[in-house]
């Protein structure tokens, strides 16, 4: 199966091939290019057919924003639980406060290192800004729960933290890669949100200190298409036709258009026959690149700080089968 995102397909390695849908969730769509550190990012988010059957909201949210003159680029994702009230506003508002404490913290003048414990701040303030909606709305916070995913992109390091499914995807000189695999709970269908009590624990972050050329940040909608669960690897020919098609998007042309390309193909039928979830994508390049940047020279190691000096533990996620790609 293949889809069509403008004149480029995008291989779903399912034996049969589809053209493009289209639906009307544009308002989910965003665009954006900063000429001082040359990145260009795309994103959407759309509802899954089983939401839409159900005449539900899209449950997914995601948010991108240039930081420290724009040389810093802060992506992130949330998929609110299927079993929550008000997860959408959950996922939203943990997207935003992402957003919002990593311009406090790059407007340090005295910022340091970058370290786990900022990953561990990051979340900490995502359940206190949650916990805070909670409480005004007279709710219980699981109300408001979800998954996270965050990226933060420096011309010479990144930043990466994760809790629950969804994925966030790199690419090197030598291909694709999932910084982290996608975390199961103890049954299927089952993750982790940042409204748990265990929610710490589950924290994983990995920080590289080389460029980054390419990042895909993803819900756990399309999991099953873009990532090899025997291998534990990214499917190569769903990126790579994405982020070229993106890398080569005419500068003076009406972003709209690629939005609106990527929505489609989000919204495909080809998409769709493979799973009924809300579907999340973030794609982010640097462009132009005047020169190869150079793979790491090994995969971002998990945290390894002891957890008692910084109030962290990571627990890697254990081996999982295909999960059924239905609605959380």
């Amino acid at each position: 199966m293949a889809v069509q995102l403008d004149a480029l397909s995008v291989a779903l390695d399912t034996g049969d091939r589809s053209a493009a849908g289209q639906s009307g969730w544009s308002r989910w769509l965003g665009f954006g290019v900063s000429g001082a550190s040359s990145w260009r990012y795309v994103g959407a988010s759309v509802p899954g057919v089983a939401h839409l059957a159900d005449d539900l909201d899209c449950q997914d949210a995601w948010a991108a924003q240039w930081v420290d003159s724009d040389s810093v680029l802060v992506l992130a994702v949330a998929d609110g639980a299927g079993s929550a009230a008000e997860s959408r506003a959950g996922a939203e508002l943990a997207c935003q406060t992402v957003l919002a404490e990593c311009v406090v913290w790059l407007s340090d003048p005295l910022v340091g290192d970058w370290t786990p414990a900022v990953a561990l701040r990051l979340l900490q303030r995502v359940q206190i800004a949650l916990a805070q909606q909670a409480a005004q709305a007279g709710q219980p916070i699981r109300e408001l729960a979800c998954t996270l995913l965050g990226a933060v992109l420096a011309t010479d390091r990144a930043l990466f933290l994760q809790v629950g499914d969804g994925a966030i995807v790199i690419g090197t000189g030598a291909g694709y890669r999932p910084v982290f695999w996608p975390q199961g709970g103890e049954y299927p269908n089952e993750t982790h949100f940042v409204t748990d009590p265990t929610a710490v624990a589950q924290l994983e972050c990995a920080i590289l200190t080389e460029p980054v050329a390419e990042v895909a940040l993803l819900t756990d909608g399309l999991q099953s298409l873009a990532l090899h669960y025997h291998s534990r690897q990214a499917h190569l020919p769903f990126f790579r036709p994405l982020f070229q098609r993106l890398r080569d998007y005419p500068a003076l042309s009406d972003p709209a258009e690629l939005t609106m390309a990527l929505e489609r193909f989000l919204s495909s039928p080809a998409i769709n026959q493979r799973t009924h979830d809300d579907k999340t994508l973030i794609l982010a390049v640097r462009w132009p690149v005047e020169e190869p940047i150079p793979p790491p020279a090994a995969a971002p190691d998990r945290v390894t700080a002891d957890p008692a000096a910084v109030g962290l533990a990571v627990i890697p996620p254990a081996a999982e089968e295909e999960p059924d790609a239905e609605a959380d």
